[in-house]
């Protein structure tokens, strides 16, 4: 219990310096795009393009319309843009951040508070181009759209264990951001993004034990006006208290030693 505590103190001091990570968060994205005409506005046009690319091509591989996929591949591939990028860039938390880090004495969480809030501003900006896919599309919504922010309030605080874990790890070992980015990109395939889960049977494998099409699911649905799964809720619930006291635990124990490893 003393490691937990030990973890969730780290945490909670990360949160009260919430104007240090959000600083750094938004310096990340401006200094991205500086001196470039277009801005940040690139990040909503390069999402847009492969949207409306990948629509086209996948609709008439899949035999269905275009009007009708292109909501689920342009939602997923958002949402799916959120979940891979904290994951991957999480690893890098502690490395990337190695000269404040040797000179300053800051909560641990406080830089991976930096990477997940430089992402969600990133999928903000993605976040736009939903309405003119649906509305191209004629996607009704609905009430359920409600449920969108749950939904994601789950998935953030499942890649926040996940990500502080993968902090720890990758400073320790410097191959582990590589394996990741594999793991990740082999995740997007086996994963609801591209194809729809209904061209599965509802207890596939690939829907049940996998919590990236969980995590899909309750951000998704409520936006294309559909309830979501309980299923994938108990899911993320369940994996939401296992890896939290893990991460703590992980945490309490490892995280004084990151500036020994950068």
């Amino acid at each position: 219990m003393s490691l937990i505590a030990t973890g969730a103190t780290d945490v909670l001091s990360g949160f009260g310096r919430w104007r240090m990570w959000w600083m750094l968060a938004k310096n990340d994205v401006v200094r991205r795009y500086r001196r470039s005409r277009l801005g940040q506005l690139w990040l909503t046009l390069s999402m847009a393009v492969m949207i409306f690319g990948m629509g086209g091509i996948y609709a008439s591989l899949f035999g269905t319309s275009f009007a009708d996929y292109i909501p689920h591949l342009g939602t997923g591939l958002v949402l799916w843009g959120l979940i891979s990028s904290t994951i991957n860039e999480s690893c890098l938390s502690f490395t990337e951040n190695e000269s404040i880090i040797r000179q300053i004495a800051l909560p641990r969480f406080t830089y991976l508070l930096r990477t997940i809030v430089r992402n969600i501003i990133v999928f903000a900006h993605n976040l736009i181009i939903l309405p003119v896919v649906y509305l191209a599309a004629g996607t009704p919504l609905s009430w359920h759209i409600i449920l969108f922010i749950p939904g994601l309030a789950i998935v953030l605080a499942n890649l926040s264990w996940i990500g502080y874990i993968l902090a720890i790890l990758s400073t320790r070992f410097r191959d582990i951001p590589q394996i990741v980015q594999s793991i990740v990109q082999v995740a997007f395939f086996i994963s609801p993004v591209v194809f729809k889960p209904s061209q599965l049977r509802v207890d596939h494998p690939i829907l049940i034990f996998n919590p990236f099409a969980s995590m899909l699911d309750v951000m998704r649905e409520p936006l294309l006006g559909q309830l979501p799964s309980a299923t994938s809720y108990l899911i993320l619930l369940g994996l939401l208290v296992f890896g939290w006291l893990l991460g703590l635990a992980f945490a309490g124990k490892y995280s004084h030693r990151v500036v020994y490893w950068l």
